[in-house]
């Protein structure tokens, strides 16, 4: 018997949590699939715990009694809510569990500590209940994604379309790993996936020679890097129809680039009403691609609010 794939779904009981639940429950196989809905609560807040015997205290206990109560029934809604949003796409309930913890070393931590236990992904909103602290301090994804590189990262913005795919593709392991990932995920369903490779040349004519003819308008160069780059679109295709997606239901396509290879994705992911986004995170990023320019797929998510992107090391 087969193992199924586990997904760790990292809630928060906000609306663009439940938009990961339902993006990720549209996507892969209900019969293949366990999910775990992980939420880390703060708990009664720390502040408190040695403020028992202080009569100013017990004047706001109730209130701090109320809040936490709020918090519960909040969650409890939420995760009805969530239940409701996978049994309707076919999971059965052995193959939901509800997972709360009180956090110890930190949310951010507790989550990454988590996401250790056999799990084959994580998925998470773009946003949580505080888009104000996300702006000012940075979301939990971003952070999730650069401290979890031993899965794939899927970040849902918005409520994208799941199933029509566009996979980033150039010559990295990484990429390859990308490719596997979405066909051990979601290569039960019907999707439709393009895969894209940019050509961007590694040096440009002059400024003043631009009388010159450029690579995108050199018949000769286009098909010799269609040709170059044709093996590793052979193999991604054929991981993907292993997976069981029929080879009708991919395609591919060469995008030239002059220059940001990331506003070409995104403007093609745009134009062509593509759900998700599938990348592979270079981990030979230099320390100025790093820090001036960021990692590919934490550029892409900042960059794309209604998409979902997946980040895979």
């Amino acid at each position: 018997m087969t193992s199924k794939h586990k997904i760790l779904l990292a809630v928060d009981g906000s609306d663009q949590a439940l938009e990961a639940v339902r993006y990720i429950s549209g996507l892969v196989k209900p019969d293949s699939t366990e999910m775990v809905l992980f939420y880390v609560g703060s708990g009664f807040p720390e502040v408190f715990w040695d403020l028992n015997r202080n009569p100013l205290y017990q004047t706001k206990k109730t209130k701090v009694m109320g809040w936490l109560a709020d918090q519960q029934l909040a969650m409890g809604e939420f995760n009805e809510k969530a239940l409701k949003v996978l049994a309707d796409a076919g999971f059965e309930k052995g193959a939901v569990t509800i997972k709360t913890q009180t956090r110890k070393t930190g949310i951010l931590k507790d989550i990454v500590q988590e996401s250790y236990q056999g799990y084959s992904a994580i998925v998470m909103g773009r946003t949580g209940l505080s888009r104000l602290k996300d702006l000012l301090v940075g979301s939990m994804a971003h952070k999730l994604i650069v401290k979890i590189r031993h899965i794939p990262v899927v970040v849902v913005g918005g409520k994208p379309a799941p199933r029509k795919i566009l996979i980033a593709l150039d010559d990295s392991i990484e990429a390859m790993r990308a490719v596997s990932s979405i066909g051990a995920l979601a290569g039960g369903c019907k999707c439709r996936i393009t895969l894209c490779h940019c050509l961007q040349p590694a040096s440009m004519a002059p400024p003043a020679d631009r009388t010159a003819a450029g690579p995108s308008h050199d018949p000769d160069w286009i098909k010799y890097n269609q040709n170059r780059f044709k093996p590793y679109m052979e193999e991604a295709t054929q991981r993907l129809v292993d997976a069981g997606i029929e080879d009708e239901r991919i395609s591919r396509d060469f995008l030239f680039v002059k220059g940001n290879s990331i506003q070409k994705i995104t403007e093609t992911a745009l134009r062509g009403d593509f759900g998700t986004i599938v990348v592979g995170r270079r981990e030979d990023a230099s320390f100025a691609a790093e820090h001036l320019r960021g990692r590919f797929g934490e550029t892409l998510i900042r960059t794309l609010k209604h998409i979902a992107v997946w980040v895979v090391s």
